[in-house]
């Protein structure tokens, strides 16, 4: 099955990620990229069925891990990443999480939107 770019959009925008029209290119590339790595992978000349939601998360990883390295995630705001803990109801406490960067929450997403070799290896096919 033949992944689309239009589907690897809507992907980025379900993460938060506003695409514009600059990005259409390099949306591409990722997308053309993963595709040929997954079939050069699995030595077979359409990507699998069962691995089209993954090439669609590993294109949307390879661009945004493209982006953070170019800076252009630059413009996320830092100061809104404090996410609750734990609440007591008792005189009120309110125990804030560790606050991540945003380059550390933006890594953490491209790490989980990445595959591994191993997951993708079960669907290769020898090669005579």
């Amino acid at each position: 099955m033949l992944m689309s770019t239009q589907e690897v959009k809507a992907r980025l925008e379900q993460l938060g990620y506003e695409v514009t029209q600059s990005d259409e290119d390099a949306i591409e590339y990722a997308a053309d990229s993963i595709q040929e790595r997954i079939r050069n992978l699995c030595n077979q000349s359409e990507v699998p069925d069962e691995l089209y939601y993954k090439s669609i998360d590993m294109a949307c990883g390879a661009f945004l891990s493209g982006k953070m390295l170019l800076g252009g995630l630059d413009e996320y705001d830092e100061s809104n990443g404090r996410l609750i803990k734990t609440i007591s109801e008792g005189d009120t406490t309110v125990t804030y999480a560790e606050k991540k960067s945003c380059a550390k929450r933006v890594e953490e997403l491209v790490n989980s939107l990445s595959v591994s070799d191993g997951e993708i290896i079960c669907w290769r096919r020898l090669k005579w």
